[in-house]
């Protein structure tokens, strides 16, 4: 389980990273309405919320042992599924608005 919230805290960091890059080059939109409402807002902030967040994931990955099968770590594992496919959505974009 640990595991999985450091990849979960990875690809949520990787997500925000891409995500204020592209936004910044107004290469993609944020379709979350409370993250863009953040990014609107300040986009630093945004991009340190996603940070603190990622912090917060693995601060829990190390200080909570949590039992082997869990619907925690089901939602984690889905998470973790999610996000790296929207990952390869945002580096697809930004790559097609690039090239």
């Amino acid at each position: 389980m640990n595991k999985i919230l450091q990849d979960l805290a990875f690809v949520n960091l990787l997500d925000g990273i891409l995500t204020f890059f592209g936004l910044n080059l107004s290469l993609i939109e944020e379709v979350n309405p409370i993250m863009d409402f953040l990014y609107t807002i300040e986009p630093l902030l945004f991009l340190s919320i996603k940070a603190v967040f990622s912090g917060f994931l693995i601060l829990l990955s190390t200080s909570i042992n949590f039992p082997q099968q869990t619907k925690v770590k089901v939602m984690a594992k889905g998470a973790v599924y999610l996000y790296s496919l929207i990952l390869v959505i945002h580096v697809l974009w930004i790559y097609e608005a690039l090239s």
